[in-house]
């Protein structure tokens, strides 16, 4: 008789704190979250939830086009090119150790841009790489495919052949963004440091904030937790950016990304608690068109910082996207609050993420 009760006490009280956690997600996001999966612009999504009280996931659609499981907190998407914040973070703590100089010219790491930028009479830093302020293009030319696939067979060779055939002509500074810039910074890393991109984001920023399900290539064991790229009512081709994965080839979870929100926003100390600052601290401005008019506002490092006139609200984030995801990072540091949306499919994704962070946001009703 006591068991029973018991159990029913707990059962009742699982319920009650089921029930309390779904009304964390706001009713407008839930249904326009369901509506772009049942209209086929996405297959699956998953919302992740950081603050004070803790974390909370919502899962919408399916792994695949085969399996109608619905993603959850531990299912494995690209994250595109929000990748380039891990990267910066790992730039961060290396100059923290004194092992790197993010304002220091690109000419100390790589020669070559003595030939690139004598025309433009322009120094040209690691810190105009990583903002795309570098005149670098998107993307070399020297590819054999155009898409987010075009990398998987790129060497260093080939790099270097493409920087010495270019030159950069223009003496002011303009906005550019440009996957290119990324390759470059990951060369530098590894010829400084003298191993790979790879094994110094796992020792250095992953391994440091437990993220052991995040990878550039999923293990076997766990390729039953990944999501399958989707777009336009098909399967794509899973992304494989070979040796430069630096600018968008990792992959993760919701729940690893809420981890690496946690460390931004200070809810979990680490020793990485300086580098991750430095990432945040503004060091690019355009607002006033100056650099250019493809990018207008704020620029940490990599991290774009969006500052809401509406609500007043000042928000870090960076989406991303590969041939069949799209996502979302974004945190307030003076709210405490980061969101992570994962998603299977093309466009309509960050108004997600920044509804719930700023509910003045706009949130687009996708039909």
């Amino acid at each position: 008789m006591k068991n029973t009760i018991l159990i029913t006490l707990l059962t009742l009280l699982l319920l009650s704190c089921s029930n309390k956690k779904q009304k964390g997600l706001p009713s407008d996001i839930e249904k326009e979250t369901q509506n772009r999966i049942d209209i086929g612009y996405h297959l699956g999504t998953v919302i992740g939830i950081i603050d004070k009280d803790g974390t909370r996931y919502y899962g919408f659609g399916q792994m695949s086009l085969t399996d109608s499981l619905k993603p959850d907190r531990n299912s494995i998407f690209e994250i595109g090119s929000i990748a380039k914040t891990f990267t910066t973070a790992l730039l961060a703590d290396l100059e923290l150790s004194g092992e790197i100089e993010i304002n220091s010219s690109i000419e100390e790491y790589m020669p070559v841009f003595k030939q690139i930028s004598a025309k433009s009479k322009r120094t040209i830093t690691l810190e105009d790489l990583i903002n795309h302020t570098s005149g670098l293009a998107r993307n070399p030319t020297n590819v054999t495919i155009d898409d987010s696939n075009r990398y998987h067979d790129y060497s260093v060779d080939n790099l270097k052949e493409y920087l010495s055939s270019i030159t950069i002509k223009d003496s002011i500074k303009s906005y550019l963004y440009s996957n290119l810039a990324y390759l470059v910074l990951e060369n530098t890393i590894e010829s400084k440091m003298g191993t790979s991109y790879e094994s110094l984001l796992q020792e250095r920023i992953l391994g440091v904030l437990d993220m052991n399900d995040s990878h550039f290539v999923v293990p076997n064991k766990m390729r039953n937790r990944l999501v399958t790229p989707y777009a336009d009512g098909k399967h794509e081709t899973e992304l494989d950016m070979g040796k430069f994965p630096a600018g968008g080839g990792l992959k993760s979870t919701a729940k690893e990304m809420l981890r690496f929100l946690e460390a931004q926003l200070g809810l979990h100390t680490t020793t990485l608690d300086k580098a991750l600052k430095m990432t945040q601290v503004e060091r690019f401005s355009n607002n006033n068109g100056k650099y250019g008019l493809e990018f207008e506002g704020k620029l940490g490092l990599a991290w774009e910082i969006l500052e809401r006139k509406e609500s007043g609200k000042t928000i870090h984030l960076h989406r991303g996207g590969s041939n069949g995801f799209r996502s979302f990072a974004g945190f307030n540091l003076e709210d405490q609050i980061g969101v992570v949306v994962l998603t299977s499919g093309r466009r309509w994704y960050s108004d997600l993420g920044l509804k719930i962070l700023d509910p003045t946001y706009p949130l687009t009703k996708a039909e």
